[in-house]
């Protein structure tokens, strides 16, 4: 395999691929790995876990990669799956059931400074907390829309001091409880306002533990405080750069880079006060394409993961010069 790395501006790209692209298509070379267009660029690396007869994934809402592992809640399998970085199963746990340990639609899961990962048990109604290799730690929440109830918790996300947030889709709350699972407060209501949300997939937050949502129908990101004070927002219903149709997942970088896939197939990077900086992929499934792809995560090394839910696999990005990829 050739990699070409090309630096060149949006419109010369373009022009390029319209004149050679077709020669290379009918001569059987061609294959694109990934084209991004902005101040940076990321490269496809690989996909993995969709063809993995012995441990196949369903229908991923979301991916957590740790410095050294990847996790997975499978939604459909009722377990969460966990794989080196490049994709090699390690193990899994959990299996269809309402006891401490089983899930019913797990959705969403984050890991604290101790390496204890949090599950949100969507139907469950309830956070598991679990070690590393899935040994049962405690569980908290009830139905409900109380202080410390759930009705449809999605998002989860852990504070550096190991504080946990939660974003109840169907309340359209988030609630802010401590590592044992007590509650310290909520906020947020159904609407299009400032602190107000639609439905919600993904929450992440920052190093200065500012908390981002990603705020689906109102396709916008909105940013507040980690007690819950509006900040800022940013996005519109469209497909040019800033502008989202569904936003569903939102990771931050070590950088607080902000970073963003929506119902397009399109990931947008953007810095934390909303400045877009790039942007890569479609909808599809091809390598570098997505289907409804809803979660994503970045390890330390800037590497983006992505849950691509319908096509049911997750795919890995690295930054890199536009590259495309010609077979030999």
């Amino acid at each position: 395999m050739l990699i070409f790395v090309i630096n060149v501006s949006k419109s010369e790209v373009f022009t390029t691929f319209v004149l050679i692209f077709p020669l290379l298509s009918l001569l059987g070379f061609l294959s694109i790995s990934s084209i991004s267009f902005g101040s940076e660029e990321y490269v496809f690396v690989q996909n993995w876990a969709r063809n993995n007869n012995l441990h196949q994934i369903s229908e991923i809402h979301d991916v957590l990669a740790t410095k050294d592992f990847v996790f997975v809640p499978d939604y459909e399998n009722h377990n969460v799956k966990k794989f080196t970085k490049n994709g090699t199963f390690i193990l899994e746990w959990g299996e269809e059931g309402s006891n401490p340990g089983q899930f019913d639609t797990p959705h969403s899961m984050d890991v604290d400074s101790q390496g204890y990962v949090y599950v949100s048990d969507m139907n469950n109604k309830r956070i598991q907390k679990f070690d590393s290799n899935g040994s049962f730690i405690f569980e908290w929440g009830i139905p409900g829309e109380g202080a410390g109830e759930f009705l449809h918790p999605h998002g989860v996300a852990i504070a550096s001091n190991n504080d946990v947030y939660v974003a109840d889709t169907e309340i359209s709350d988030i609630q802010k409880f401590n590592k044992d699972g007590q509650f310290i407060k909520k906020w947020g209501s159904e609407g299009s306002g400032r602190g107000q949300f639609g439905w919600m997939e993904n929450i992440d937050l920052d190093s200065k533990d500012n908390l981002y949502v990603a705020d689906i129908p109102n396709d916008r990101i909105q940013k507040f405080t980690n007690d819950g004070d509006f900040i800022l927002e940013w996005g519109s219903r469209g497909d040019k750069n800033g502008e989202f149709e569904g936003p569903s997942g939102v990771a931050i970088d070590s950088s607080d880079n902000v970073y963003v896939i929506d119902d397009t197939g399109r990931i947008q990077k953007f810095t934390d006060n909303g400045t877009f900086i790039t942007s890569w992929g479609s909808d599809g499934t091809d390598d570098g394409q997505f289907s409804k792809a809803e979660g994503l995560d970045v390890d330390p090394e800037g590497n983006v993961y992505v849950a691509d839910t319908a096509n049911k696999r997750i795919q890995v990005f690295s930054p890199s010069s536009a590259a495309i990829s010609v077979d030999e």
